[in-house]
């Protein structure tokens, strides 16, 4: 098509240029507008028809077709550029429509650090993306792709792509900031569920922050990862000033199971440290039996309320030994959390939209 509009080009240049010089020859001054003024030839045919009345027909019509012939084709060129790009923009704008909804977490004051956690690199700045307009939804795994365990290559290629984040982490559609401590890198909202997911072969759709050491990624061993989750679930009513770390023990034994928060399973043994409350934070560890196992693990959680839902910080599946920090690291964390005035745990509940559970229903994942 393009080699189209190029022979068209030429005969119209070549028809043009005879015309021209048909002209000039009965005046120059017409002959060199002819050739700068579009549109003055047809005026000097008709000026100077007696001189080129039998040529006329020709010299009009040839013109005129390869104008017509170009215009026609051009047109055509622009449909189908237009039609082949359509498929790709539409995709794009509902790839762009889909990480505005559900992926763009990062705040405005962020830096990245290099995905391969070299030590010695420093971190680039980069500006963090938009912040989203509307809190996660649970996404589903579709039947065709479950979730899966990533194979070494796959991981290695994940761990080269993601960008993990340092300083501050911000959701700006629920109203909340945190501050990445400086021994830690966090990935945020798609890679960190991606990242998740390859490691775990499981989806958590309340996963917006995952943080490890900041000289780690993804293909070390031994991860002591710390999952940042937002349940957008209400306003969680607190039962009393401190939670009761006994009664909240026989519920988790007597009352039916439900999870909330991110742990390991099995059963609870005993709180290992007390669920302690301070305000709207609530930070506990809890010793549990796997089904099977012989020994058993710990969690540590630490919760930060707020007007629309909950705000998680777990450590799952620590030995004895690397349990006995893990309460002031996530206590340091959670107190770093600031949330917007009209996103923060309310003083009195007034007219907000209760969450379908209470505070100690939270904490000891009971119904």
């Amino acid at each position: 098509m393009l080699q189209g509009l190029v022979v068209l080009y030429v005969v119209s240049f070549v028809l043009g240029i005879h015309i021209a010089a048909r002209v000039w020859r009965r005046r120059t001054l017409d002959g060199v507008l002819s050739l700068f003024v579009p549109g003055y030839v047809f005026y000097a045919l008709c000026k100077y028809s007696d001189d080129v009345d039998r040529d006329k027909p020709r010299l009009l019509l040839g013109p005129c077709a390869a104008a017509a012939l170009l215009a026609c084709s051009a047109f055509h060129v622009a449909s189908a550029t237009a039609g082949e790009n359509r498929p790709a923009v539409a995709q794009s704008n509902a790839r762009a429509a889909s990480e505005d909804t559900i992926d763009s977490d990062e705040g405005a004051t962020v830096r990245r650090s290099s995905s391969n956690c070299s030590t010695s690199a420093p971190d680039k700045a980069a500006p963090a993306s938009p912040a989203m307009r509307t809190p996660p939804s649970p996404e589903p795994a579709t039947e065709a792709e479950p979730p899966r365990r990533a194979t070494p290559a796959e991981l290695q290629r994940l761990a080269e792509k993601v960008d993990f984040l340092r300083g501050r982490f911000a959701r700006e559609a629920i109203g909340m900031r945190l501050e990445i401590p400086r021994n830690q890198h966090l990935l945020a909202g798609a890679d960190a569920r991606h990242a998740d997911t390859a490691l775990r072969g499981e989806h958590d759709a309340y996963l917006v922050g995952w943080m490890v050491a900041a000289n780690k990624t993804l293909t070390d061993a031994n991860l002591r990862i710390v999952r940042v989750r937002w349940r957008h679930d209400g306003l969680v009513a607190a039962e009393s000033a401190m939670p009761d770390a006994d009664a909240l023990l026989e519920a988790a034994h007597t009352r039916a199971y439900a999870s909330r928060l991110f742990g390991s399973g099995g059963s609870l043994l005993r709180y290992d440290s007390p669920p302690a409350r301070d305000g709207a934070t609530v930070v506990w560890s809890e010793e549990r039996q796997l089904d099977g196992a012989k020994a058993s693990v710990f969690d540590c959680h630490a919760v930060r309320l707020a007007r629309k839902g909950v705000l998680e910080f777990s450590i799952a599946g620590m030995d004895a030994k690397a349990a006995k920090s893990c309460v002031d690291e996530l206590s340091s964390l959670v107190a770093s959390v600031q949330f917007d005035a009209g996103t923060d745990y309310p003083a009195q509940a007034d007219n907000e939209p209760p969450a379908p559970y209470t505070l100690d229903a939270l904490i000891a994942q009971t119904q």
